[in-house]
């Protein structure tokens, strides 16, 4: 049976059609032995750049002699052509289920060639890609990899798992002195485990907030990809970076929403997965990655236990999502009218206290862009100021901060006319005012956050100097003043 193999050419503006980039394409594979078919796809845009994409099918019982001329064929064109001002990218070749990319260089790609009559009868892979483009595209990898990036790619045979695979290829890399700068990764689609080096400085996709220090070592990936159960994981997803874990038990569902029995029957899996995780990381406090499942989300930057236990003494039917570390919690209300008591809940309880930060809003279902967030001893201030807030229904696009002894008010103008300003800001310094006497108040345009507008105090008349600032700042100050009174 024949395989494909992916050759894209890209075009730079100004040159030939991709009508003509694939005839030239095809005319220098013409009669090459070993090549089945040549598939063809290619686009033009407006702005004159054409890309063509050749898909070479040889025969997978193509002997390696004939491979190698096959890929002595292209080198040479390789060497003319790619990366130079005609724009073409680069040129795999594809036998059974290995691809390799043919280089310039005589020595890469004998070494490619190397790399691919090895791993093609190995039986720890069931399909492997070599690559030091953007290999991925255009279904290099298969479009459930994870991640595109440049290197060696390998899917583990039914015999082997993802571990088995990396560990393999890795050593197969480094035996090849022209490959010890490209990736590694694995990836296996059944059983929905990734892994993956990053000696290339390829982006990482392992989101914020792990992107602490902390760069774990191949051994230290192995054991934390390992940590996960197949049992916990279930249909979900588990990717291992140097900088970390993800690992996402939110999977697809086919309206974009979970019932509240899957959100239920991931929460525990998800906070086991979390622990045992947690237990792994040999630098307390430092964020190795975190864990996902629907409507949840947990950093693993130390023991979780607390900040688990303060949501939930939220009412769970007003929960619609929340986001944990070690030292920070925040909820998601299905309302705004849900906002206060959740607050008033976590200030009650004693976990408060060992956090750093507390933030609650009703997200998503908030129309009018309201947030809040507080420091433990500033809660029930907090509470106070955000219910006459709420109360207020012309205040919108207002992120409350409190701290002990300070609020600090981001307000959003945009889109307002004066009088809607005026009026809102109005009620913003009527709302703040239901704080303790004594009580800081500072103003601050979301726009403009590093720059105070005004800075009050409640109880007191406004001494805000408005005349210093920038027009429209000034022309914002000037409406606290005259709302808080002179």
């Amino acid at each position: 049976m024949a395989t494909v193999v992916v050759a894209v050419l890209a075009l730079a503006a100004g040159c030939a059609s991709s009508s003509d980039l694939l005839q030239r394409f095809e005319s220098l594979m013409d009669g090459v032995g070993g090549v089945v078919e040549i598939e063809t796809a290619g686009s033009d845009s407006p702005l004159g750049v054409a890309e063509a994409q050749a898909t070479v099918v040889v025969e997978d019982d193509l002997s390696d002699d004939d491979l190698e001329a096959v890929a002595a064929r292209i080198r040479p064109f390789v060497a003319r052509n790619v990366g130079d001002s005609s724009g073409w990218r680069f040129v795999d070749v594809r036998r059974g289920t290995v691809s390799f990319e043919v280089l310039a260089d005589e020595g890469d790609t004998a070494a490619q060639l190397d790399l691919a009559r090895r791993v093609a009868d190995d039986a720890v892979f069931a399909e492997v890609s070599l690559a030091t483009h953007a290999f991925g595209e255009d279904g290099a990898t298969g479009d459930d990899s994870p991640r595109r990036g440049f290197g060696i790619t390998v899917v583990p045979s039914e015999s082997s798992d993802v571990l088995s695979a990396w560990q393999r290829a890795r050593s197969l890399r480094d035996a090849a002195a022209q490959l010890t700068d490209v990736d590694v990764t694995a990836w296996s689609p059944d059983t929905r485990r990734f892994v993956t080096e990053n000696v290339s400085g390829f982006p990482s996709v392992l989101d914020d907030p792990a992107t602490s220090d902390v760069v774990l070592d191949a051994a230290d990936q192995a054991r934390l990809l390992d940590a996960v159960g197949a049992a916990d994981l279930g249909a979900g997803r588990v990717e291992v970076l140097p900088e970390g874990i993800r690992v996402d038990l939110d999977t697809p569902s086919v309206t974009g929403h979970h019932s509240r029995d899957e959100v239920a029957e991931a929460s525990p899996r998800a906070a086991r997965i979390a622990g045992v995780l947690v237990g792994m990381s040999e630098v307390p406090g430092t964020s190795i990655g975190f864990v996902s499942s629907p409507d949840e989300r947990r950093e693993l930057d130390g023991d979780l236990s607390a900040a688990e236990s303060l949501v939930d003494v939220v009412a769970p039917d007003t929960v619609t999502y929340s986001a944990i570390s070690a030292r920070s919690v925040e909820v998601w209300t299905s309302g705004l009218e849900g906002v206060v008591p959740a607050m008033q809940a976590i200030g009650g309880s004693a976990a408060v206290s060992g956090m750093d930060e507390i933030r609650v809003s009703s997200g998503a279902a908030d129309r009018r862009g309201l947030s809040f967030s507080g420091r433990p001893e500033a809660l029930a201030v907090l509470a106070t100021v955000t219910g006459a807030i709420v109360a207020a229904p012309r205040i919108e696009g207002v992120a409350v901060t409190a701290t002990e002894g300070h609020l600090s008010i981001e307000l959003d103008d945009d889109d307002h006319d004066a009088a809607a300003t005026d009026a809102a800001v109005a009620d913003v310094v009527g709302a703040v005012r239901t704080a303790p006497a004594g009580t800081v108040v500072t103003f601050r345009r979301d726009v403009r956050g590093a720059a105070d507008l005004a800075t009050e105090t409640v109880g007191q008349a406004a001494t805000g100097e408005c005349s210093t600032l920038a027009d429209d700042d000034a022309a914002l100050c000037a409406i606290v003043r005259s709302a808080w009174g002179v």
